[in-house]
Parts: C-alpha cells; structure tokens; sequence
C-alpha cells in the first residue's frame, strides 16, 4: 500500500540532505583551525557551520539502520564501508605531507584529525556490530567467535575514547597515523546505534506480535511511529550528554552539537522508507563523495589560506 503524502523523504533525498550537512560541517572543520584568528566572522561561520553540518551524524545512523535491514548482502555492504574507512585513514597523512610540500601554510592536521575521526569507522563498526549479534542470536557455530569479536570492538571504542578525552596520551606524530582509524562520535554514536537498533527490534516484535499485518495495512502509521521513535531517542542522548557533562564526563559529543542533533528530526519524521531514483553511478558517487571532497577541501585550504 501507498505512504500518505506526509511521509514526503525517500532514502535517495535523505542521502542528499546528508550529504549537504555533513560537507558543511567539514568546512566547519577546517575553518576552525583559524578560530584564534582577530576575524570574529570566520568564528561564527565556522560554529554555524559545524552546528548545523551535526545534523548529518544521525541521519546517516537512521540510513544505516535501514542499509542493515534491506541489504541482500551484509557481508558486501561491510566490505564497502571498510574500503572507504581505510581509504579515508591511508588518504589523510598522504594529502597532509602533499600538501605542506606544496604550499607555505600550517594547517594543525593534528588538531583537525582529533576533532574529524573517521565516520566510515563508526559506519564500519555498526554494521560488523549487528552481524555479531545475529550471529550471537541464531546460536550459529561462530557465536564463540562473535562474542570474542564483540568484546574486542567495544574494548577499542572504550581504547578511542579514552584517547579522545586524553586519559591515554600518544605522540602527535603517531596522532597523524591513528587518528583517522578512530571512531568520529565515539560512545555517544555507539550507544545511539545500539539504542536505536534495539528499540526498532522491540517496536516491530511488539506490532507483529499484536497485528502481523500492521506495517502492510497501514503502512504510513507504521513508519511514521518508527521515525517519532528514533526522533525520541535524538531528544533523550541530547538530555545525556547534559547529564554526563555536568557529572564532569564527555560522552563524546558537546552539548551544543547534541542539542542541534534534534533538528535531524526535521528531515527523518517525514521520511517513508522508499529507496527513490535507484542506479549503481549514484549508489557509487556518495562513496566516492566522502574522500573526494575532503581532498578538495584540504587542498584548497592549505593552498589558498
């Protein structure tokens, strides 16, 4: 059955939307490499920049969650995401060391890898993440093997965050090496993803378990509950990292940038769970989007400025 027309954002349109926030939170980025700068106005710019380019971190979270449910291949879809992390943590010291050859200038490529991560980590994780517990779940002959891997992962993501927040101290010049290997949201996106996965599970066995046809007979009721769910869970990790903050932690996201997170819900209430124009150059372009526009950037920032 057909979507109501209020659910308006398909998968393609959500990507875009995505896309645009997350480039104008990496100019952001590097923009605030010169926030000590005299010039109040690249200061607002690059906080508006990077406030408003936050938006992007749970929409790709929601899109994951979906690209884990329609996938055919799981496996594929991880191969995918792994590729682009580690071309993302290969390309990183190679454009620093280019570039500083190249021009005069001194960007803080430390500074800028510690505030950027690397989200196709997160990504990366999220999906070997699910595929760990399914494996757990089904009680197949790896799930020895899962248990093992998924203790191992959540021990890295405790290793990054206590990096992040300076507890472990490394040498900057290793910094450069490592830095793009590291989780760009930490604990707060795994513990969003892993909220998020499980009450989607606990939702969708509640509906079947009451009407197994739900989601087909009304499938606008269904899906838009699901997207008021996630926007929920968007209100209450901005309520914990308020918390966290004023016990003296850091989840890993300021509070600033988990209160301007809830605007995402803006774009993922409306959205209707149809994929929208399909094809394989555009299925590929977002891939080859992410490393080619942070070159971009970078180059024009260490040449110009």
């Amino acid at each position: 059955m057909e979507t109501k027309k209020y659910l308006f954002i398909n998968n393609l349109t959500l990507k875009i939307i995505g896309i645009i926030l997350m480039t104008l939170a990496h100019i952001g980025l590097f923009l605030s490499l010169f926030e000590s700068s005299s010039d109040h106005q690249i200061y607002i710019i690059s906080t508006s920049f990077t406030y408003i380019g936050s938006l992007a971190f749970p929409i790709f979270v929601f899109l994951i969650l979906e690209g884990i449910n329609k996938t055919s291949n799981i496996k594929k879809y991880l191969l995918r995401m792994v590729i682009m992390a580690l071309i993302i943590a290969i390309a990183v010291p190679i454009i620093s060391i280019v570039a500083s050859s190249l021009s005069s200038s001194n960007l803080d490529i430390i500074s800028l890898i510690s505030k950027f991560g690397n989200i196709f980590i997160d990504l990366s994780l999220y999906i070997l993440i699910s595929i760990l517990i399914k494996n757990i779940k089904d009680k197949n002959k790896y799930d020895f093997i899962s248990i093992f891997a998924l203790i191992i992962v959540f021990i890295f993501y405790l290793v990054t965050y206590l990096l992040k927040i300076g507890v472990i101290e490394i040498n900057s010049a290793l910094y450069l090496y490592i830095g793009a290997l590291m989780p760009q949201y930490s604990i707060f996106g795994l513990a969003l993803f892993l909220c998020a996965k499980l009450t989607f599970y606990l939702y969708e066995k509640k509906v079947n378990s009451i009407d197994p046809n739900f989601k087909e007979t009304n499938p606008s009721r269904f899906y838009l509950s699901k997207n008021i769910i996630y926007c929920i869970l968007l209100v209450l990790f901005s309520i914990l990292s308020y918390i966290f903050t004023y016990i003296g932690n850091y989840l890993g996201v300021d509070n600033v940038v988990s209160t301007y997170i809830l605007l995402a819900s803006i774009f993922i209430v409306f959205y209707n769970y149809k994929l929208g124009y399909k094809s394989k150059i555009i299925k590929y372009s977002f891939y080859v989007y992410y490393p080619l526009h942070i070159v971009l950037i970078y180059l024009i920032f260490s040449l110009l400025i």
